[in-house]
């Protein structure tokens, strides 16, 4: 009491400045909220039919797009193991191949292909890991892990140039599934289309394109969380089912039943619904961050409505960077994410 009564001037210029400050931070914030993107959409009536996105098998060539199919087969089909083939392939044409599989919409949370190799069974990521950089047409054949094969968990044996030398132990652990595991793929995915089916019954019939995403995302908000930490998790993974259990599901549809989702399990929840909703939606991936120190992957889902793309962060799990918003146009999500260049957004 003593300072102010001796300092009330100062006292009295602080407290204005304070003032000033605080309302200076209200016009700005109702600045932002009414240029947001999302106060400028408008609930345009939807489709009535399912919208099937092929985003990514559209930018596939002629090649790549056959060996896509037979990829999806064997996936389709659980048949893991080695996979060849049928031509060569230079590192993006594989990254554009197993990118497409991953993320054109499917629901494989019990298998994805890795290890791609050489004809002579050399592993091309085993001492570089940036398949961009591999122009070379060399690679013939790769794994298909599936979480329900009887040796799902048979470590790799590799020589010091990246040989793969007991790939023909891997192969019969691989080619062989577990009829119990092979219920519990069947179950996971009934219980995900239960959830999915759901989720759409309740979306009101007059709701359109602006009304429908504002439910789906409070759907995601209320009943699922962020999975953080998998990737500091996976280095403590001693086997593939580990990495299948504790990791993989979260990047896929079926994280709904385990009620929590990585930010590309978000994208691709919101991008399914959207797409059961009438509105043509796919994922977009990218690098997050400015400075080389701080960068991550990261996703948007990418949404056409109001005859525009719409990119939405379906997680908000960067609602501090981008001032609590989730709908972006094209350029303000670019000023945040670098899109991968082996695709055209």
């Amino acid at each position: 009491m003593n300072f102010v009564r001796k300092h009330q001037k100062a006292v009295f210029i602080i407290g204005l400045a304070v003032i000033l400050l605080c309302t200076l931070a209200y016009w700005q914030r109702q600045a932002t909220l009414s240029s947001a993107t999302a106060t400028k959409l408008k609930d345009e009536p939807r489709k009535g039919e399912v919208v099937v996105s092929t985003f990514y098998y559209d930018q596939l060539t002629r090649k790549e797009a056959a060996v896509y199919d037979m990829m999806k087969s064997r996936l389709d089909n659980m048949e893991g193991g080695v996979v060849e083939f049928p031509e060569a392939m230079s590192g993006p044409e594989y990254l554009r191949v197993t990118t497409a599989l991953e993320d054109e919409g499917y629901n494989y949370f019990y298998g994805f292909y890795d290890i791609p190799m050489t004809e002579d069974d050399v592993y091309v990521k085993y001492k570089n890991t940036d398949l961009t950089t591999i122009k070379e047409k060399k690679i013939t054949k790769a794994i298909l892990f599936l979480s329900c094969a009887e040796g799902i968990n048979e470590a790799g044996d590799y020589d010091k140039d990246g040989t793969v030398k007991n790939l023909s132990e891997i192969q019969d652990g691989l080619a062989g599934n577990s009829g119990d595991k092979v219920e519990g793929i069947v179950k996971v995915q009934n219980e995900t289309e239960e959830i999915l089916s759901q989720i759409m019954e309740k979306l009101p019939p007059d709701y359109g394109e602006k009304k429908a995403v504002d439910y789906f995302l409070k759907w995601l908000d209320e009943n699922m969380s962020v999975a953080v930490g998998i990737g500091e998790d996976a280095l403590d993974f001693s086997s593939m089912e580990d990495v299948f259990e504790g990791a993989y599901i979260y990047n896929n549809l079926s994280a709904v039943t385990e009620h929590k989702a990585t930010s590309l399990g978000y994208a691709k929840i919101l991008s399914e619904l959207c797409g059961r909703a009438g509105m043509e939606s796919h994922i977009v991936l990218g690098i997050w961050g400015k400075s080389s120190m701080n960068q991550e992957g990261y996703v948007f889902c990418a949404i056409q409505m109001n005859g525009q793309t719409i990119y939405v962060d379906a997680s908000a799990a960067k609602g501090s960077d981008l001032g609590g918003q989730q709908y972006l146009t094209q350029q303000e999500a670019k000023n945040h994410l670098k899109f991968v260049e082996y695709f055209e957004y």
